[in-house]
């Protein structure tokens, strides 16, 4: 995050709003309680960051707009083209989608981060509808349910371009959707349209 920040607004003023930003995470890190040791590590590692800085952007510029911009920038040129990278770089493996399906539902069902029900687990897709999110719950519990947008906006990044697994979503929380529905097709046995 200092990196981008710098990149964006150069040393002098990146590297004050990153000190900023982690004053703030500390902040925010002191007042959340009541969630497990999972969810607590999601939130310090993945959701509050983003949320700290949002909310010094907005401090400092005046602007939730101009904040919003430069999460989203941060979030859809640094975070998600990262995951992307770690997600496509095993698909030479034979049966990839195997393998992806297996990670994607194995997460969705051990972890208390979302409410998750699984529609479909086979060799053409895995599909599931998340009706709570931890994401969505900090971004409204923080003050900011508009920067939710972002996260779910990243995941068209996280997954685009893969060779073997298409992406479809019609609808999130972060949306104002009753669901975030996520659906990982096998490209190589695609039957249906979204």
């Amino acid at each position: 995050m200092k990196t981008f920040l710098v990149n964006e607004f150069g040393p002098d003023q990146g590297g004050r709003l990153f000190d900023l930003q982690q004053s703030k995470l500390r902040e925010i890190l002191e007042s959340t309680k009541g969630n497990s040791d999972t969810q607590q590590t999601t939130l310090k590692k993945t959701i509050l960051p983003r949320i700290a800085l949002y909310k010094v952007l907005s401090e400092e510029f005046g602007d939730q707009k101009k904040a919003y911009a430069v999460v989203e920038k941060y979030m859809l040129t640094v975070v998600g083209p990262k995951l992307n990278k770690q997600y496509s770089s095993l698909e030479f493996l034979p049966g990839y989608f195997t393998v992806f399906r297996k990670i994607m539902a194995g997460t969705v069902k051990k972890s208390d981060n979302w409410v998750t029900k699984i529609v479909k687990n086979d060799g053409e897709a895995v599909e599931y509808n998340i009706t709570k999110c931890l994401w969505h719950d900090a971004c409204t519990e923080n003050g900011c349910p508009e920067l939710c947008k972002v996260f779910c906006d990243v995941d068209h990044v996280i997954y685009a371009g893969m060779k073997k697994v298409r992406f479809v979503r019609t609808e999130t929380l972060g949306t104002g959707g009753s669901r975030c529905d996520f659906r990982f097709l096998n490209k190589g046995r695609q039957k249906h349209e979204p």
